[in-house]
């Protein structure tokens, strides 16, 4: 399988600093509140310690992280999971930032079986799929609860937006684009009872390279066209926006 890693945004890095500047604000400003709030008001108190404590310390690791000389690369576990799965016939693009694409494409899987617009989650615990419902095994009383969020309606969100981005960037009005949700950490456990839609874990990937590549649905050319304008896309998003000259006055 061929790897292509895209170099991250310099505007991405000054969000993510922004972001965990902000979330310190927040504690900081919830430390100050304390400071003026009455002693009897307990209540008060007691949530704006628990805002300063989150804000303090979701802040600092936010931003121990986005000024780490080495980050950690996420896509690493994915690559691993995939590589020994699929051929050089494959190409994986990590991370590609799309126009109309949301952030959660972790990647793009392009070969002979078409396009995988992948999304992932690294969730922790045993966790249950009937076609296109998610559960969580709380391990309690309570058994199985539904998930806050539903992967399967993230994954569909994002296939269809870089099917829509295609097809006016690389004038592929019918690229066979399907989403898959990559669960490449072994501490996630996942139980399949007929899942609608693809779902990729650290002991089905071999199983599910097989099973999609059973059908052939773009040639090399085809592939090639692709990736291309992805590549191009991504560069051309790392490119300074254009200024305009100042006109002197006559």
């Amino acid at each position: 399988m061929r790897l292509i890693r895209p170099a991250p945004r310099r505007d991405e890095r000054r969000a993510a600093i922004a972001r965990s500047l902000a979330m310190l604000a927040v504690g900081l400003v919830a430390i100050g509140l304390m400071a003026v709030l009455p002693g009897d008001r307990i209540g008060g108190l007691a949530l704006l310690g628990i805002a300063a404590a989150l804000g303090i310390g979701i802040g600092l690791a936010w931003l121990i992280r986005a000024l780490s000389s080495e980050p950690r690369q996420l896509g690493d576990d994915l690559v691993r999971l995939l590589a020994p799965a699929f051929d050089d016939l494959y190409v994986l693009i990590l991370s590609p930032r799309l126009p109309g694409v949301p952030s959660d494409l972790a990647a793009l899987l392009v070969g002979p079986a078409g396009v995988r617009a992948l999304i992932v989650r690294r969730w922790r615990g045993r966790y249950r799929v009937r076609g296109r419902r998610w559960e969580y095994d709380t391990r309690s009383r309570r058994g199985w609860i539904p998930c806050r969020t539903n992967p399967s309606f993230d994954g569909d969100a994002v296939a269809e937006a870089v099917a829509r981005w295609a097809g006016g960037a690389v004038d592929e009005a019918s690229l066979p684009v399907a989403p898959a949700v990559a669960f490449p950490r072994p501490w996630s456990v996942i139980i399949l009872e007929e899942p609608e839609g693809e779902i990729v874990t650290s002991d089905n990937a071999p199983w599910w390279a097989q099973s999609i590549g059973r059908v052939q649905k773009m040639d090399q050319q085809r592939v090639a066209r692709f990736v291309q304008g992805v590549v191009d896309a991504v560069e051309a998003a790392h490119q300074p926006a254009p200024t305009t000259a100042r006109r002197g006055l006559t």
